[in-house]
């Protein structure tokens, strides 16, 4: 039920909390490596959970999916910006040919959708090759946009033309604030997904957005459990999810019980 899942999500958002007791929070640095130990934290549970596949939503210059690659495993990487993509498609298919970088928004629409490139703050020009642009606008007024057509699929969509649903997947999501617009597009993919990490905010950064309690509360509704959290910085941070009918298998309890332990 409703009231269920909102016991279970405010428990799980207090069990998370303890583990940054041991993070001084003031510490950029300690917060940094927060992030840096969950994120080796997920690309390790990769070797146990062997997915068919692995999905980087927002790659910009996809590191995990070249990781992924190199170790043999099918990766396709998600990148909307068109500056981003230009700047980047070249290099990855030299040095890791094996991945599937797609100028692609996945979102909850199939076709194109409007993607804000951010062109200057308080009047000062800014770069278009970054990481941090969206297919939401920020909440700060004193930022310019370029609006730009982008190609878009719902994620069941692509995976339906591309003969790979019901494939097993791990997901690596940093969309800028756009979760909301991503998991509507999921449809009966999520079903075939073992884990997830995904970047949330307890405030808005990003105008409409997806806060992190109503992230937490959609997952529940999918049957996918947080495991655990980093302090990347204030009212942002990532989470990584397990699909709940594998948290009881022997290897992946013990790595996850080595990560908690490792803190």
């Amino acid at each position: 039920t409703a009231n269920d899942r909102a016991a279970r999500v405010l428990l799980q958002r207090r069990h998370h909390l303890e583990q940054g007791r041991s993070i001084n929070l003031s510490s950029r640095d300690e917060r940094m490596r927060s992030r840096d130990r969950l994120q080796a934290f997920f690309e390790g549970l990769q070797d146990v959970l062997r997915p068919a596949m692995t999905l980087e939503i927002g790659a910009h210059a996809a590191p995990f999916s070249q990781r992924m690659a190199r170790l043999g495993r099918e990766a396709h990487a998600f990148e909307a910006n068109p500056y981003n993509y230009k700047a980047f498609v070249r290099q990855i298919r030299r040095r890791a040919p094996e991945v599937r970088y797609h100028h692609l928004a996945i979102s909850d629409t199939d076709g194109s959708v409007t993607f804000e490139v951010k062109e200057s703050r308080s009047g000062r020009p800014v770069k278009k090759i970054v990481g941090n642009n969206s297919l939401l606008r920020r909440t700060s007024p004193d930022i310019s946009y370029e609006s730009v057509t982008v190609p878009s699929a719902r994620l069941d969509t692509f995976l339906a033309r591309r003969e790979l649903e019901g494939r097993s997947f791990s997901a690596w999501i940093d969309v800028e604030g756009a979760l909301g617009i991503v998991t509507a597009g999921f449809g009966s993919a999520i079903r075939s997904c073992l884990s997830l990490i995904v970047e949330v905010e307890d405030i808005a950064f990003w105008q409409g957005q997806m806060l992190a309690a109503d992230a937490m509360h959609f997952f529940d509704s999918q049957g996918m459990v947080p495991v655990a959290r980093d302090f990347e910085a204030p009212h942002q941070y990532n989470l990584v999810y397990l699909r709940q009918d594998i948290l009881g298998l022997p290897e992946v309890s013990a790595a996850i019980e080595s990560y908690v332990q490792s803190l």
